[in-house]
């Protein structure tokens, strides 16, 4: 009966830990089907002037892995600036170790709102919160994931073997009757 109670109580307390995570990915409609993979499309960053520049490196990293060239504006830019532009807003927090403790990501093409992501480590329902466990650069990465799905560069073709040169003779010929 104890076991069974222990248990139950474990099950609860591991269930209760929650954050918040929302993601409006950015459309991927006809006005930007040509742009698939990102190929060098230039992608601005507007970080919020209170938050500073919180992660800066690795918002750039994951903006560059989906083949995009990355651009830090200064806070007041205006979000018309780029064809990809994103207004972030991140908060760290340090408990025995750095974490992503709040964002807040707004990505517009070519000036108009065209996807959101929100993140609160803090948000819990309660229970056992495990997100100050997750690496910083793991959760922007996959906030930027969600938020432009497919967006990966192309395979680079560097360093593949060549597909085989078709041969110089027929390789079915016809016998004489």
């Amino acid at each position: 009966m104890k076991k069974a109670l222990l248990a139950a109580s474990l099950g609860l307390l591991v269930t209760g830990c929650a954050t918040y995570q929302a993601v409006v990915p950015v459309d991927r409609g006809d006005r930007i089907a040509a742009m698939q993979p990102a190929d060098g499309t230039l992608f601005c960053v507007i970080a919020n002037a209170g938050s500073g520049n919180a992660y800066a490196e690795f918002i750039r990293d994951s903006v560059q892995q989906r083949g995009f060239e990355f651009k830090m504006l200064s806070p007041g830019s205006s979000v018309a600036s780029c064809p990809y532009t994103a207004t972030v807003y991140m908060q760290r927090q340090t408990y025995w170790r750095d974490f992503l403790s709040t964002a807040e990501i707004i990505v517009y093409i070519n000036g108009e709102r065209a996807g959101k992501a929100n993140y609160d480590a803090l948000r819990s329902a309660g229970g056992l919160n495990l997100s100050n466990l997750v690496p910083p650069e793991m959760k922007i990465d996959e906030l930027f994931e969600q938020l432009l799905p497919g967006m990966r560069p192309k395979p680079s073709t560097a360093g593949a073997p060549a597909a085989p040169a078709a041969p110089a003779y027929p390789t079915s010929q016809a016998t004489p009757a």
